[in-house]
């Protein structure tokens, strides 16, 4: 049986052969008088430079599927996307790396390549795209953890998976995401202890002593901000040797000194000149 639908076809055939061992195909007599014999197909002519080429795909159990098939085949060519129902997970992420390196960074891109390559494909390569499903992905974090996988680079991992599938669909390549929701939360933030100034001050110290480039960093810090936990405003000398007239802060050498708002003079009068301010009075008792 065939069923034309505009563009493409949608026919039955099986797997049975002739005494010359050659396939029947859509040709065999039991695909009329038996409808569970073989099994769906579809054919479409894509445009080609300079020929004419045939899409061909099988093994769908019902006529509806392989309509639907058909279907998705075609919204992804008019969309610019691969929809082929024989797509595997393998072909899709190398397709999507492809695509990704004309917009990532090189960092991220290289970062993106290495969980493709060393862990996506391995694990789910050869599923086809469409087949992918939660429980392959909740296997695989589960095999992982049992073999001692860090949780961090695979949550990584997951999220590299999740973004390729994504764009997936909202290419609508595919239905859903099945990377959605995630099978791991987002790992929490190591707590960053600050250095004491015991620490910073031993870490420069090493610095000025190991690293000639790392020294002229540590060369710009006030030698006795290196060596006291106070603030200072002395000497910016390289040498962590060098003296310095800063003292530590004492709660008795703190003054406070109280002085009154000046007063501002009265604006002169229009039409007057004006004069000098006159000097304050000579007081005859303080000594010159």
């Amino acid at each position: 049986m065939r069923t034309s639908l505009g563009r493409g076809r949608i026919y039955r055939r099986c797997g049975c052969r002739d005494t010359q061992h050659h396939q029947l195909g859509a040709h065999c007599p039991y695909l009329l008088t038996d409808s569970q014999h073989g099994t769906w197909n579809f054919a479409v002519d894509v445009p080609a430079p300079g020929h004419r080429t045939t899409v061909r795909r099988g093994g769908f159990p019902t006529q509806d599927s392989a309509e639907q098939a058909l279907g998705r085949f075609l919204e992804g060519e008019v969309g610019g996307y691969n929809a082929d129902p024989s797509q595997t997970v393998a072909a899709y992420l190398n397709t999507w790396l492809e695509a990704k390196a004309l917009v990532l960074k090189p960092t991220t891109m290289a970062r993106y390549r290495d969980y493709v390559r060393n862990d996506l494909i391995p694990a789910f390569g050869g599923l086809k795209l469409d087949q992918l499903a939660h429980r392959h992905i909740s296997a695989f974090v589960t095999c992982q953890l049992a073999a001692g996988r860090g949780h961090t680079t695979l949550y990584r991992c997951l999220a590299t998976l999740s973004s390729a599938l994504g764009d997936a669909v909202r290419q609508h390549r595919l239905p859903h995401n099945p990377a959605s929701p995630p099978v791991l939360r987002r790992p929490p933030a190591p707590e960053r202890r600050i250095w004491t100034a015991e620490e910073a001050v031993r870490f420069l110290l090493y610095c000025h002593r190991a690293d000639p480039e790392i020294a002229d960093l540590s060369s710009s810090v006030p030698a006795c901000a290196r060596a006291k936990p106070w603030a200072c405003t002395g000497t910016t000398s390289t040498s962590p040797k060098a003296s310095c007239t800063c003292a530590a802060p004492s709660p008795r050498s703190t003054t406070t000194t109280s002085s009154s708002p000046r007063r501002r003079p009265a604006p002169a009068a229009p039409g007057s000149r004006s004069r000098p301010a006159s000097p304050p009075p000579y007081d005859t008792g303080r000594r010159q």
